[in-house]
């Protein structure tokens, strides 16, 4: 595996030296200010231009004594290298952030062309401006495979590193660590777990010390089990949860009433994580899929309590089922498989035919209740080409919504499900 060296050059370059010396690359990138003044000329110019040229002024007789050496070859005479060997990369204003940032982010797609992973690149940020170091720390940083290294050694005064000082490879994976959470952050903080599985596992895959490698681990499970919940796979969601079951007991009892895993369950749960599903699609923009997961709530509302009350499968109903008093009216909704085809609004009048307090509540909503089901029914989701925008989805949960929380409390049925965890400092620091 070649080494690959980047490293900036300013005003001292024997630390540049020592770098190359040091790592031994197989090839240099030197990563210089143009002009004049600039470090460039120092790299292979001709004479003494590593000379310290700086002079003082002698209190005895007044004349003018180098600081330094005044002579020093260039840097490439002194490692060795040959024009083969070494490229130079410059920038024409070393203090500005973006063009330094922007010429490095090039150059990493250039050595990926040339060298793919058959590499390892080493960032020293020793020489240049603070500008051009800043800018390599975060090339360093965002490009993930490029190692971060700084000479230290002897410091007199606050001008520059002097001789004697030595490449030390520098963490980075603490910074990259920082950025990588404040994407998982920010996506579960929208609701999106299965982004923030993804940044969790690629900061998994990096050396990160093992604390938190097991801090890390069980977030990433977690994500993977409110993933699979926000997907209505409940069974994964609980099987995974239940690893971590006594930081996380909540969503644990929740997922059971869900899946009827508890006595006290009431049967009506999954109304309740529908609506939460609906709020989450709806946090995100995604009101199509906001309204219809309403939509479906309601529906099934209807068919839970034709079930648990009255005894009827709308899956399986056929006429015979039809209590004997209202029979007649559903004569003609008979299949050839003998089965009774009813929709969302027939259900919810089938329950005010057979007097069900659920169904005489929906009589005294009727008119809007309708309204809102229009507006599902023109949506391209359903079937229609119009897209539903927050305003449609706000009416939708207000009245369809609106109506399941306020009919289901005053027939004392019990259709709370926790909503999925959003503020993620206050998760992560509560399960750390």
């Amino acid at each position: 595996m070649k080494k690959i060296l980047i490293v900036s050059v300013g005003g001292s370059p024997q630390p540049v030296v020592n770098a190359v010396l040091n790592h031994k690359p197989d090839f240099v990138y030197f990563f210089c200010s143009k002009g004049s003044k600039g470090s460039a000329k120092t790299i292979d110019g001709p004479g003494e231009v590593c000379g310290d040229t700086r002079t003082v002024t002698c209190p005895d007789c007044g004349s003018n004594v180098f600081v330094g050496d005044p002579k020093g070859k260039s840097i490439s005479v002194q490692t060795s290298l040959s024009g083969s060997q070494y490229e130079i990369l410059v920038v024409e204003d070393p203090d500005d952030l973006t063009e330094c940032y922007r010429k490095l982010t090039e150059l990493n797609e250039k050595i990926v062309v040339k060298y793919g992973d058959d590499c390892k690149v080493i960032a020293n940020y020793t020489g240049g401006t603070k500008t051009m170091s800043v800018a390599m720390a975060m090339a360093a940083v965002m490009t993930e495979k490029w190692d971060l290294a700084v000479n230290k050694g002897p410091r007199p005064d606050l001008i520059k590193v002097k001789d004697g000082d030595t490449p030390v490879i520098i963490d980075k994976w603490g910074i990259y660590c920082r950025n990588q959470m404040n994407l998982v952050m920010e996506s579960i903080g929208n609701f999106d777990y299965a982004f923030a599985e993804k940044a969790l596992m690629e900061l998994l895959g990096k050396p990160i010390e093992k604390a938190l490698q097991t801090q890390l681990i069980e977030m990433k499970v977690i994500c993977q089990a409110f993933d699979s919940w926000d997907k209505f796979d409940h069974e994964r969601a609980l099987n995974l949860i239940s690893n971590y079951g006594d930081r996380y007991s909540r969503y644990l009892v929740a997922l059971k009433r869900i899946l009827g895993k508890f006595r006290d369950s009431s049967g009506y749960e999954m109304v309740g994580d529908l609506l939460n599903n609906a709020g989450r699609r709806a946090h995100r923009g995604y009101y199509d899929d906001a309204v219809a997961r309403i939509y479906r709530a309601v529906e099934l509302f209807a068919q839970i309590r034709l079930r648990n009350e009255h005894g009827l499968d709308t899956a399986e109903m056929g006429l015979d089922d039809i209590p004997e008093c209202i029979r007649s009216d559903y004569e003609n909704r008979v299949r050839e498989n003998g089965r009774i085809l009813l929709g969302l609004k027939d259900d919810y009048m089938l329950l005010y035919k057979l007097e069900d307090q659920i169904g005489s509540a929906y009589k005294a909503v009727e008119t809007k209740f309708v309204d809102a089901l229009t507006r599902r029914n023109k949506s391209i989701g359903a079937h229609g080409i119009t897209p539903l925008d927050r305003d449609d989805y706000v009416f939708v949960n207000d009245t369809l919504g609106g109506f399941i929380a306020s009919t289901a409390g005053e027939s004392n049925i019990d259709i709370k499900v926790p909503q999925l965890p959003q503020d993620a400092e206050v998760w992560i620091k509560g399960h750390s």
